[in-house]
């Protein structure tokens, strides 16, 4: 974890206990976004802890059985539940 509270790929994937290629497939899906920091010339992605709590939820969903689909969709659900949050691409016109 950097200073400002942010995760690097290799954090991410110890904690939860996944794959590189896992982790960045679901960034594929959209499951996540991370965000991207400057470092000199750079860039390197780094995850908040709303994203870790998103891919969280989805490693425990995936190991109970769902399927990538309803596992996404549970996670979605869960995120407008606890932050309100509404993804852009669910608003009509974006």
């Amino acid at each position: 974890m950097d200073s400002r509270g942010l995760l690097c790929s290799s954090d991410i994937i110890k904690k939860l206990g996944i794959s590189l290629r896992q982790l960045y497939y679901w960034e594929l899906k959209g499951i996540v976004r991370p965000r991207y920091v400057q470092m000199g010339s750079r860039k390197f992605k780094r995850y908040t802890s709303r994203d870790f709590l998103r891919l969280k939820q989805m490693k425990e969903s995936l190991d109970k059985g769902y399927t990538l689909e309803a596992a996404s969709k549970k996670v979605e659900e869960m995120t407008e539940l606890v932050f309100g949050e509404v993804r852009s691409h669910d608003i009509p016109g974006d």
